[in-house]
C-alpha cells in the first residue's frame, strides 16, 4: 500500500412511483390495492468500488392486495394481504465488460401472504400474531455466470418460506403487566452457498412491566431466554449469530 486513496461517487436521478386505491364499505372493513416501484443503488450494502460506481440502480416492482377487518365488538383486528415483489434488473458480473461495470441482467420474484391479528381475549389479556408465508420465490432470469451462483428456476437464497411472531400480554394488577412470545423463521440457503441450508429456529422472549404511578414505569425484557444459537444473517463463507440471552431494564417517564 503506497498510501494513495481512491474515491468513487455516483449521481442518480430516478423516480419511485406509488399508486393505490382504498375502499371502505363499512366502519368494520376496508380493502386496498397498491402498486409501487423502488430502486437501490449499486453500493447500498457495501462501499462503492470501480465496478459498482459505474452501474445504474437495480429496480423493483411491488404489488399488493389486502384488507383490514374488525370484529363486531371491536375486540379483534385482522390485516391481511397478498403480495408480489419483482426485481427486474438484478446486478451481476458482465462477462464481456467485467473490468468497468456490473451487468443489470437478472430477474427474480417472490409472492406470498401475510397476516396480522391483534385482539383482546379478555379485558386483561391481549394477543398479537404476525405471519408471513412465501411459497413462491423464483429466479426468473439467471446471470450469464449463474454456474457459480443461483440458477434459473431455483428458489433465491435468503428466502425463508415461513416467518412470524406470536406475542401476548396479561394485566395481572393495575400496576403489573407480564408478557411473552415466540419469534420464528424457517430454514434458508445462505448467500452463494447452495450446498446447504441454515436450519430454522424459534426464540422465546419474556416481559414484565410495573407502573410506579401515572408518570413512571419500569419494564424488563428478557430475550432469547433459552440462549439459543441461531444464524441471523447469512453470507457466502460465514454467518452472524443472533443475540444470545439478553436482559434489558428500562425506566420510562411521561411529561
Amino acid at each position: 500500500n503506497n498510501g494513495s486513496v481512491v474515491s468513487y461517487q455516483q449521481k442518480i436521478a430516478k423516480w419511485s412511483k406509488r399508486a393505490g386505491v382504498l375502499y371502505q364499505p363499512d366502519e368494520r372493513s376496508s380493502y386496498h390495492i397498491s402498486y409501487g416501484t423502488s430502486f437501490n443503488t449499486s453500493g447500498d450494502t457495501y462501499s462503492y468500488n470501480a465496478l459498482s460506481a459505474n452501474t445504474p440502480p437495480e429496480s423493483s416492482v411491488n404489488l399488493e392486495i389486502g384488507a383490514k377487518l374488525d370484529s363486531a365488538d371491536k375486540r379483534y383486528t385482522t390485516r391481511l394481504a397478498l403480495f408480489r415483489s419483482t426485481k427486474t434488473n438484478e446486478r451481476n458480473t458482465d462477462p464481456d465488460n467485467a473490468a468497468t461495470q456490473l451487468l443489470l441482467s437478472g430477474e427474480r420474484h417472490t409472492a406470498g401472504f401475510e397476516v396480522d391479528l391483534t385482539g383482546r381475549l379478555t379485558d386483561r389479556w391481549e394477543v398479537y400474531v404476525s405471519y408471513v408465508w412465501q411459497p413462491i420465490s423464483k429466479i426468473d432470469k439467471a446471470a450469464p455466470t449463474a454456474g457459480a451462483g443461483e440458477g434459473q428456476g431455483e428458489r433465491p437464497w435468503l428466502t425463508p418460506r415461513h416467518s412470524g411472531t406470536v406475542w401476548t400480554t396479561y394485566q395481572l394488577t393495575p400496576q403489573w403487566r407480564v408478557g411473552g412470545g415466540v419469534n420464528f423463521r424457517s430454514s434458508q440457503t445462505p448467500n452463494r452457498n447452495p450446498g446447504w441450508s441454515a436450519p430454522g429456529y424459534a426464540t422465546v422472549d419474556l416481559m414484565a412491566e410495573y407502573m410506579i404511578d401515572d408518570r413512571f414505569s419500569v419494564k424488563a425484557n428478557l430475550t432469547n431466554i433459552a440462549d439459543r444459537l441461531y444464524a441471523d444473517a447469512l453470507y457466502s463463507g460465514h454467518y452472524v449469530p443472533g443475540p444470545g440471552r439478553t436482559l434489558q431494564v428500562s425506566l420510562t417517564a411521561k411529561f
